[in-house]
């Protein structure tokens, strides 16, 4: 029997996946209702709870309602990605039937570090492995570059709604060079636990290691401190979650136009998701565009059906410290010269 990284997604849990499918047409009316009530809960809450909690004996201030609002466009974005999903693959074929009454252990490791992250769990974690990087602040280097030379790097004078693509494209400038980056030898480990899925779903894009370095340093530090202003970057950051989301979906298509320039699309993701490792790894863009100017670009209509994973063992399931410490340690070793990567590099495994 061929291990669960070669086989094509359709035929994991093929025995529960055959089950008799749902209309889209309930899938639908089940969407509606669940939109319905989330944003009748987010306005309750909003009503119910202060926007802000002062905590005196810290002195800090908690901005309730930027968390509420974080949290609720969480749980509207990750359904609206999974009722999309199951529109245009079919309830049998789609991840959130999977996830619910098939999970693989990989697929159990999406769902694990997904509630985590919403948890801040992990955000506790990656302070503390990061050993402090995450408390630079961009925002006092744009604001000593203004005191010092009087050059505000602040938004250009445009309309609100121009600044969205704008700084989505700055944004995903830095994120495509954070991305390469995270393919070197040195950084590998780390953005190796997301590359470890072995079949994709929608929570596929939450599965992130928790110390992510070169984003502090090549994405959050430099939006800072060209001043990307935080009301415009929320719904930059909207977007760029939903594209996760799908970009990992079970949808089989390249996206035409959009998906070779302007958007990655899920077919061109899996290709950059790839098992074999014989030919290049491209397609770090969530903005193809930076690919083709940069010479990442390897294929206008990748193969849907191409095996996904890593070569390192990975334990997976809902237990996940072991494989995030087993990664950490690898980073580090890395730079001191060891072996890090491979079938044969697991710390823990018998010998």
């Amino acid at each position: 029997m061929k291990p669960a990284a070669l086989r094509p997604a359709s035929e994991i849990g093929a025995g529960v996946l055959d089950a008799k499918g749902v209309g889209r047409s309930a899938l639908v009316i089940g969407f509606l209702a669940y939109v319905a009530v989330a944003s009748g809960a987010w306005w309750g809450a909003l009503k119910v709870v202060p926007a802000q909690l002062v905590l005196p004996i810290v002195h800090k201030t908690l901005p309730l309602h930027d968390h509420l609002n974080n949290v609720f466009l969480i749980f509207l974005l990750l359904p609206t990605a999974l009722w999309i999903e199951s529109i245009v693959v079919g309830w049998n074929a789609s991840s959130l039937r999977q996830l619910v009454l098939a999970p693989t252990a990989s697929m159990k490791t999406d769902l694990a570090v997904f509630i985590l992250g919403q948890g801040h769990v992990l955000d506790v974690v990656g302070r503390l492995l990061l050993l402090g990087a995450s408390m630079i602040s961009g925002g006092w280097i744009h604001d000593a570059i203004q005191r010092a030379t009087g050059v505000n790097l602040g938004p250009p004078p445009l309309p609100f709604a121009a600044q969205i693509p704008l700084y989505f494209a700055v944004y995903t400038f830095f994120d495509y060079w954070t991305h390469r980056t995270d393919h070197t030898r040195l950084f590998w480990p780390l953005h190796r636990y997301h590359h470890s899925a072995e079949q994709f779903s929608v929570v596929t894009s939450a599965r992130q290691h928790p110390a992510p370095f070169t984003a502090v340093f090549i994405v959050n530090l430099p939006l800072a401190v060209l001043g990307a202003p935080p009301e415009v970057m929320i719904y930059v950051n909207v977007l760029v979650v939903g594209i996760g989301f799908l970009i990992h979906s079970r949808i089989e298509s390249d996206w035409g136009f959009v998906g070779r320039w302007l958007v990655q699309s899920p077919n061109h993701h899996r290709l950059h998701h790839k098992l074999d490792m014989s030919y290049p790894t491209g397609h770090f863009a969530i903005m193809p565009l930076w690919d083709r100017l940069f010479g990442t670009w390897y294929g206008d209509h990748p193969d849907p059906k191409l095996a996904i994973g890593v070569d390192t063992p990975y334990r997976h399931g809902f237990f996940v410290p072991r494989d995030m410490l087993r990664d950490y340690a690898h980073f580090w070793m890395g730079w001191f010269g060891r072996r890090n990567d491979g079938p044969e590099s697991d710390l823990f495994r018998k010998r």
